[in-house]
């Protein structure tokens, strides 16, 4: 519960790695580390089993071009936090979309409480209410309605076979992992990827996609061996009754605050909330 908690929210990937590469200094860096990317990984992984919470800020864009030359435009900004024992986590942002014809936006609350004593609370705009969901309901559900379930085990193994593909630099501060996964070589990674964040994804349209640029971008504290950063960019492109669409997205997760975080949820929302059942 405690590893599947802590990706579940972060979509943090741990990559295995070897060869016994240094990494690569970028302009300026005078502070340089002679660790192999082999043991900057053991490390991080150590420190990840230290952490007990943490907070984390998302932000994505997205360009969707179809087929008649009109473009959907979603962007989101969320912030989140996790406390591992007892399991708690909140989530409050906003998701945004351009309507194509009207060029109207259009803004869309997320807000989230769980804990283990008060159960969870869900937001819904539309109706300008809060609700809460049966004691039942598991976790993964909760998660995978929010949109941010993945399997943490499940990213590593897809992220692993492809270690020898990654650049590894370093800053002054930082060690950087990039990963242009590209081409065909990596399609059945991509396609892994959806399907872990989109667990509702049909098969056979991901089947259809076509991944025409992504790449993966870890950043590492180099003192505490934090996972500070990570960024996922993706160009896919898709057949939708005849018509090729494109979908370019750029989701950066930025993580803070480890061991020091709390969950409370609002005394408000706890009177108020309407309880619901599926």
């Amino acid at each position: 519960m405690k590893k599947k908690m802590l990706l579940a929210l972060t979509g943090v990937a741990v990559v295995a790695a070897g060869c016994g590469t240094t990494a690569t200094p970028k302009d300026d860096t005078t502070d340089k580390s002679d660790l192999s990317l082999e043991e900057v990984f053991a490390k991080s992984n150590a420190r990840q089993s230290e952490i007990k919470s943490f907070n984390a800020t998302m932000t994505m864009t997205q360009a969707m071009e179809l087929g008649d030359g009109s473009t959907i435009d979603t962007s989101a900004n969320m912030k989140m936090g996790a406390v591992l024992e007892p399991v708690q986590f909140f989530i409050d942002g906003t998701i945004s979309m351009t309507e194509p014809v009207s060029n109207e936006k259009i803004d869309i609350p997320m807000k989230m409480y769980m804990t283990a004593d008060d159960g969870f609370y869900m937001y819904e705009s539309t109706a300008d209410a809060w609700f809460k969901l049966p004691q039942d309901a598991t976790l993964d559900e909760m998660l995978s309605q929010a949109g941010v379930q993945a399997n943490a085990v499940d990213q590593l193994k897809l992220l692993e076979k492809f270690a020898d593909d990654f650049t590894f630099e370093q800053t002054n501060t930082d060690y950087i992992l990039t990963l242009k996964a590209s081409g065909d070589k990596f399609k059945q990674l991509i396609e892994e990827q959806i399907a872990l964040t989109m667990p509702d994804a049909p098969i056979d349209q991901l089947e259809e996609l076509s991944f025409d640029d992504t790449s993966y971008q870890l950043t590492i504290d180099k003192k505490t061996y934090d996972m500070k950063e990570l960024k996922l960019d993706m160009i896919i492109s898709m057949e939708i009754e005849g018509t090729t669409a494109k979908i370019d997205q750029k989701t950066t997760t930025t993580y803070d605050d480890f061991n020091n975080t709390t969950i409370t949820i609002p005394q408000d929302v706890l009177d108020n909330a309407q309880e619901i059942n599926y």
